[in-house]
């Protein structure tokens, strides 16, 4: 089996909220803009934490906060 380099995004409101998980070839940067999400309003990375490798996939818990 192969395994292609990425990231998951778990992505949580500044309230703990999870909204969701998002695939990328990059790691998050706080301060960055996520503005390519299906029915979803723009936000601001505020915080990033990585979790544990799966396989070749680099995961994060990224917090986020609402420019809408």
């Amino acid at each position: 089996m192969t395994c292609l380099p990425t990231t998951q995004w778990y992505l949580y409101s500044e309230d703990d909220e999870p909204l969701g998980s998002l695939y990328r070839n990059a790691i998050p940067e706080v301060g960055a803009t996520i503005d390519d999400r299906p029915n979803s309003e723009p936000v601001q990375i505020v915080s990033v934490n990585e979790l544990r490798s799966t396989c070749a996939v680099r995961r994060f818990r990224v917090v986020v906060r609402s420019l809408g």
